[in-house]
C-alpha cells in the first residue's frame, strides 16, 4: 500500500559471493603446535587452528609426489572465520589457492589437487584479507588421498566385517588383513565392500602383501564394478615381475587398456606394494609406491559403480595368497554445506503442509501447528516507473520466524521488471523483499532505515518466463530463499518481525501486471 520510487543497477558476482547491487532506496581435532617449522599433515588426521588479529595465518606441512592427487579442506568450527586456502610447492611458487568452496559456504576448500612435483608442500590457512580481514575463529583442516570424502576404510581388524565376493560370501580376514587365496591355472578371486558404494570418479588405493614366493601371481584393484555378478569393472594389475596392466572388462569380453608394462618401482624386496587408481570421467591415473606409474583414458564405463580388490593366478597353474590392508576409497565431497537441503522435492505440491512436512522431518524447521494465511490469488498492476506493495492480512499478523511462500507470474510491455513477497515490513524504509525480474534474475534485499544492509542479485535459468514459486524461510538472522524448489541463497540478515505483502518493481513507464496465487504463511517456533 505504500510507493517507494527507485533506480535500477546491475552487477554480477557468482553465487560464492551472493552479492550483487540491485536497488537503491531514496533516503575433536589436534591443536597447532606452535614452531619455527610448520606442523606436519597426515592423512585423515584433522587439525585445528585459532585465526584472530593477532594470528591471520597459520601454516602447515606435509610431503607429496608428483602427479599425486590430494584434497584439502578448512571447516569453520567457531566464530565467523572466513578461512583462504593456499598451497605452496617445493620451488617455493604458490600451487593452487581457494576462498570458498562453494556458493554455498565460507569454508575453503581445494579438490583433487595434483602435485607438480615432489617435495614439501606448505598448507596456509588464512583469514580472508589477512591482516585487514575482520573475521575470526576456529578452523579444521584436512588433508585426504584423492577426493576429500572418505567413502570406504577397510582395515580388516579382528571383529570387522569382512569383505565379499561378487556372489556375497565374506573373504576370510588374518590378524589385521584381507586375506585373497586362489589355487589353479587362471583362478581368480575378487572381493568388494559389503556397503553399497555407487561412484564413478573415485579414488581407490590399498596395501597389498604377497605370501611366500609363488613362482607367479597377479593382483590388484577394480573400480567402476556393476552388473549381473559385477561383470563390467575396469581393472588395475600388477605381477610379481615388475609389470603393471590396465584391464576393461564387460559382457562382450575382456579389453587391454595398457598392456603389460615394465616398472622398476614395482621391484619391491619386501615383496609389498602400494598401490593406487584415480577416475576422472574417461581419465584413469595409475600409481605405485609413490610413483605415478601412467594414464589411460576411456570413455566404455563412465557410470557409477564399487570399489574392489583382486588375486589372480594368471596363467600359471600354481597358487598366490595376497594380504589386503588399509584399502581407501575417496569420492567427490562438493562441498561442506550442511544446512537446508539444497533441493525441495516437495515444492510443487499444492498443499503448504507438505512442504513444510518435508522440511521438519528434516529437523531443519519446528513449525507452529497451522498455517496463519493463504489467499488463493492477487494482483497489482502500474503503468509507472514506481514500487508499488500491498500488505497482506491484518494489521495484527506481524511474523518473526516463517515460512511465506506463492507463485507469481509477470505480464507486462517492458523488458525490466519484478514481481516478490515482502516480508518483515514495518514501513517502507524497513523490510524484505525477495523477488524475480524479467530479465530471468532474482534478488533479495534488506533495508534497515533506509539503508541496504543485504542486496542479492543473479540471474538463473531456475527463473521460468511464465510463473515461479517462491519460498522464503526466515529463522532469526538466517533467511534462506528457495526458487523454484532450488536454494538459490542463503543470508545472514538482522532480525526482527514485521508484516507480509507482495511488491511489483516496475523499471520503465510501461504497463506491467504482477499476479500472484496460492500465497501462505506458516509461523516457526522455537
Amino acid at each position: 500500500m505504500g510507493i517507494l520510487s527507485f533506480r535500477r543497477f546491475q552487477r554480477r558476482w557468482p553465487l560464492g559471493g551472493l552479492l550483487v547491487a540491485w536497488l537503491a532506496l531514496i533516503a575433536a581435532p589436534l591443536p597447532a603446535v606452535r614452531s619455527q617449522e610448520p606442523p606436519p599433515l597426515t592423512f585423515f588426521v584433522p587439525v585445528s587452528g585459532t585465526l584472530n588479529d593477532a594470528q591471520p595465518a597459520e601454516t602447515w606441512q606435509f610431503e607429496g609426489y608428483t602427479g599425486q592427487v590430494v584434497s584439502l579442506i578448512a571447516v569453520t568450527t567457531d566464530g565467523d572465520l572466513d578461512p583462504v586456502l593456499q598451497v605452496t610447492g617445493p620451488d617455493g611458487q604458490i600451487v593452487a589457492e581457494n576462498d570458498d568452496l562453494d556458493s554455498l559456504v565460507r569454508d575453503a576448500g581445494l579438490e583433487a589437487l595434483t602435485l607438480p612435483a615432489d617435495g614439501t608442500y606448505t598448507v596456509r590457512v588464512s583469514r580472508y584479507q589477512g591482516e585487514q580481514g575482520t573475521s575470526h575463529g576456529s578452523y579444521q583442516l584436512t588433508l585426504t588421498p584423492g577426493f576429500a570424502r572418505q567413502a570406504v576404510r577397510g582395515e580388516f581388524e579382528q571383529g570387522d566385517v569382512s569383505w565379499v565376493t561378487p556372489d556375497g560370501q565374506p573373504v576370510p580376514l588374518l590378524q589385521g588383513y584381507l586375506q585373497m587365496r586362489v589355487s589353479g591355472q587362471s583362478a581368480t578371486l575378487l572381493a568388494v565392500p559389503p556397503e553399497d558404494l555407487r561412484a564413478a570418479d573415485v579414488y581407490l588405493q590399498a596395501e597389498a602383501r604377497l605370501l611366500g614366493t609363488p613362482p607367479y601371481a597377479e593382483f590388484g584393484l577394480i573400480l567402476r564394478a556393476q552388473g549381473p555378478g559385477l561383470g563390467r569393472f575396469y581393472q588395475f594389475k600388477v605381477n610379481t615381475q615388475g609389470q603393471w596392466h590396465v584391464l576393461y572388462q564387460d559382457e562382450t569380453g575382456v579389453y587391454a587398456l595398457r598392456t603389460w608394462t615394465d616398472a622398476p618401482v614395482l621391484n619391491t624386496p619386501n615383496r609389498t606394494w602400494s598401490l593406487a587408481v584415480m577416475a576422472r570421467g574417461e581419465r584413469l591415473d595409475f600409481f605405485a609406491n609413490g610413483v605415478m606409474l601412467g594414464t589411460v583414458s576411456d570413455a566404455r564405463l563412465l557410470t557409477p559403480g564399487t570399489v574392489g580388490v583382486f588375486v589372480s593366478t594368471g596363467d600359471q597353474p600354481s597358487a598366490a595368497t595376497v594380504l589386503f590392508d588399509q584399502v581407501i576409497a575417496t569420492t567427490r565431497l562438493g562441498s561442506t554445506y550442511r544446512g537446508l537441503p539444497l533441493a525441495l522435492t516437495t515444492w510443487e505440491a499444492p498443499d503448504p503442509a507438505t512442504i513444510v512436512n518435508e522440511l521438519a522431518e528434516g529437523g531443519h524447521i519446528t513449525p507452529a501447528p497451522a498455517r496463519d494465511l493463504y489467499l488463493f490469488e492477487k494482483t497489482q498492476a502500474s503503468t509507472d516507473l514506481a514500487s508499488v506493495f500491498e500488505l497482506l492480512g491484518s494489521e495484527q499478523a506481524v511474523y518473526g520466524d516463517f515460512l511465506f511462500g506463492g507463485r507469481v507470474t509477470i505480464v507486462t510491455e517492458g523488458q525490466s521488471v519484478g514481481c516478490g513477497l515482502v516480508f518483515r515490513w514495518t514501513d517502507e524504509r524497513n523490510l524484505s523483499l525477495a523477488y524475480v525480474d524479467s530479465s530471468q534474475g532474482f534478488g533479495l534485499v534488506q533495508a534497515q532505515d533506509a539503508q541496504l544492509t543485504t542486496n542479492v542479485y543473479d540471474l538463473s535459468p531456475l527463473v521460468q518466463p511464465e510463473t515461479s514459486r517462491l519460498l522464503i524461510i526466515a529463522q532469526g538472522e538466517r533467511v534462506a530463499y528457495y526458487l523454484n524448489g532450488a536454494l538459490v541463497a542463503q543470508e545472514t540478515m538482522i532480525p526482527g518481525k514485521g508484516r507480509v505483502g507482495v511488491a511489483l518493481l516496475n523499471y520503465e513507464d510501461v504497463n506491467t501486471r504482477c499476479l500472484w496465487s496460492e500465497l501462505w504463511v506458516w509461523p516457526l517456533t522455537g
